[in-house]
């Protein structure tokens, strides 16, 4: 059982680069390496039955060392050098076609290749001015082939089923080859479409929503009608430990934190970093009190797991302003209340929660408290200017 294991991890090996390659270069890796997979079976179990079967002894031979030059193309590919092994196969293939269309002549499907081989090149890692040259040299070769037929070819001398037997060999081929290509491109576009929408969503360095993205959840929770609640979380002292420790240690230690945060969070829970070292949470589902509960655990968690240096432990601590949605009319507000009481909770000493206002502020009267807000939204929007 062990043996037949590793016999697998071996083939998983032969199918995967044999260095790291940047995620530019992946793309033309993982789309050609089916390719070069499926034109070895099309090799094995089309074009060298086929012609043995005609008895055609100079297209046997080709489809002989078209597996073996699509073999060594294969292993080129896989060990980096994807330019030279495209161009192998491409050669291949071209040479294959230029071949079959000086024996069997046109209206087989043999000139049809020439697409195919036009596909292969376009999607290669072969520079602009290659892919143009490889059309150029294909196009004018297939052209005085097609053009240098004889009147009567070997199809001619057969006759009975063999030309459309040929002629639905090579379209089911050429279709099962478009087929991977188109279906392979298709799942990178998607990979694609997933890692933009990623990272239109989500911060580059944490991994967490982004402001806009966090901003959203707010607006979609408020929408909801459903008891929410939010917590405004600043790191205490942050800058210093920039200062001390270098900016790449600094993002480090960021990273940790958020770690910190999302242990301590539910998964129906959302966390987004609103700007610098500052980060939003919504919990889903939480009244005020339930809020302040998940704030002082997550408060806990960050004082109790410090981010390990070499030369011993950097501890962090976090302060939280805590609101909830049916203390604000608005988001505006919401947000404007969970940073007073952010405020409030460094005032006091930092590693703090604060869920209630401060005398001061509860005393202070509407138009107060609602010019506190609006300056509160312009340096934020200052912020992310």
């Amino acid at each position: 059982m062990n043996g037949k294991f590793r016999n697998l991890g071996h083939w998983r090996a032969l199918s995967l680069p044999a260095c790291p390659l940047p995620a530019d270069r992946q793309r033309y890796f993982h789309t050609l390496s089916r390719l070069y997979l499926i034109a070895t079976v099309v090799y094995l179990f089309d074009f060298i039955p086929m012609f043995w079967l005609l008895a055609d002894t100079r297209l046997f031979i080709v489809s002989v060392a078209g597996l073996g030059m699509t073999l060594v193309a294969r292993e080129l590919h896989r060990r980096g050098y994807m330019g030279a092994g495209v161009l192998l196969m491409l050669a291949t293939m071209t040479a294959h076609m230029l071949v079959a269309i000086g024996t069997y002549g046109s209206g087989l499907g043999f000139e049809l290749y020439f697409a195919l081989i036009l596909l292969v090149t376009y999607i290669s890692a072969l520079s602009q001015v290659a892919k143009l040259g490889v059309s150029l040299v294909v196009m004018g070769l297939t052209t005085y082939q097609l053009m240098g037929v004889p009147e009567t070819t070997v199809v001619d001398r057969l006759g009975g089923w063999a030309p459309q037997a040929l002629l639905i060999a090579n379209l089911a081929t050429l279709g099962v080859l478009f087929a991977v290509i188109l279906r392979r491109l298709e799942g990178v576009s998607q990979r694609l479409e997933i890692s933009y929408r990623r990272q239109a969503h989500h911060d580059a360095l944490t991994g967490v929503f982004n402001r806009r993205a966090v901003l959203r959840e707010v607006e979609l929770a408020m929408d909801n009608a459903r008891p929410f609640a939010l917590l405004m979380i600043d790191i205490d002292h942050f800058k210093p430990i920039n200062d001390r420790y270098g900016h790449k240690r600094g993002d480090r230690a960021l990273c940790h934190l958020v770690e910190c945060l999302r242990e301590s969070l539910r998964d129906e829970d959302t966390l987004g970093r609103y700007g610098g070292e500052e980060f939003i949470a919504v919990l889903h589902d939480k009244r005020h009190g339930e809020a302040l509960c998940a704030a002082e655990r997550l408060a806990a968690t960050v004082r109790e797991t410090p981010y390990a240096l070499d030369g011993g432990d950097l501890h962090m601590t976090v302060s939280i302003g805590v609101a909830a949605n049916g203390e604000a009319l608005d988001i505006d507000g919401l947000i404007a209340l969970a940073d007073r009481r952010l405020y409030q909770a460094k005032r006091d000493g930092r590693d703090q929660v604060c869920g209630d206002d401060a005398p001061s502020m509860q005393d202070a009267s509407p138009v107060v408290l609602d010019r506190a807000a609006e300056q509160m939204r312009a340096v934020f929007e200052q912020r992310a200017s």
